[in-house]
């Protein structure tokens, strides 16, 4: 692999350090360090996905309509969220990384199986993907109930708040990175390396963004963190995304976060 397929890693990494370096009153906005460097990365990836968009410069008006259904439905964290501006570029990055995915796909010539089931197809992926992580769910929780008491919350809220993490997460640092590692890949044969690539550049990232803090406080228990969250969580998602589709990902992702949030934590 070339230069060009480091890039991300290393923009990735040089983010990464400056956003633990600098310090968090500089930008009074973020209340801590996870939430200022997941931000930052979100904007960097809007920015590449609108770079694609308006290179690539073909109009799919379906797709399109999905990638504003998925983003608009990410607002809902507006009801709880007091960080309006950030909710946004959140909304904002799904859509243009949604639309933008769709484009690179087409422009490696792989084909996009998350695009081909209808409406029953949909359902039945989501539902899918969240009954293979009940034993995911049962372990999450097991390990915040470590710290303190499970309390049972508002179940109907709990599962409108889960869509937002699990659909942006999936979208932005699964489905757009996977379309990404693809086009960077393209015409070079694929290797054991190739293939480790790809799944680097969709789990490690994200699962980083979680332990910037931790990472301050204890960087030991931080890498230790990370590594069980790549293995348990990240991997999972990643595998579902690549073999399968974003439909099956994101029910995965909702199903651990909402019974995350159900249970009080």
């Amino acid at each position: 692999m070339g230069i060009g397929s480091l890039t991300p890693f290393m923009v990735f990494i040089l983010l990464y350090a400056v956003g633990i370096l600098l310090p968090l009153e500089v930008t009074p906005h973020y209340y801590n360090y996870m939430s200022r460097i997941w931000s930052w990365t979100e904007i960097l990836i809007l920015l590449l996905a609108v770079y694609y968009i308006v290179k690539i410069k073909i109009f799919r008006w379906k797709q399109a309509v999905a990638a504003l259904l998925l983003g608009g439905g990410c607002l809902v964290t507006l009801f709880r969220d007091p960080r309006t501006a950030d909710v946004i570029v959140t909304g904002v990055c799904v859509m243009a990384a949604f639309y933008a995915a769709c484009r690179l796909f087409e422009q490696a010539g792989v084909e996009n199986h998350s695009l081909q089931a209808g409406l029953v197809g949909n359902i039945r992926y989501f539902v899918l993907g969240a009954l293979i992580s009940i034993p995911l769910a049962v372990l999450n929780v097991l390990y915040f109930s470590l710290s303190r008491p499970i309390v049972v919350g508002n179940v109907v809220a709990s599962a409108v708040f889960a869509w937002k993490p699990a659909v942006a997460e999936e979208v932005v640092f699964h489905f757009f990175l996977l379309a990404y590692a693809y086009y960077l890949l393209c015409g070079k044969k694929e290797t054991r390396f190739s293939k480790a690539y790809i799944y680097i550049l969709m789990i490690i990232p994200r699962e980083m963004l979680h332990y910037p803090d931790m990472f301050i406080r204890s960087p030991g228990k931080a890498v230790l963190m990370c590594a069980l969250n790549c293995v348990f969580f990240g991997l999972p998602m990643a595998v579902l995304m690549k073999k399968k589709n974003l439909q099956m990902a994101v029910g995965m992702h909702w199903f651990i976060d909402f019974v995350r949030f159900a249970a009080g934590f």
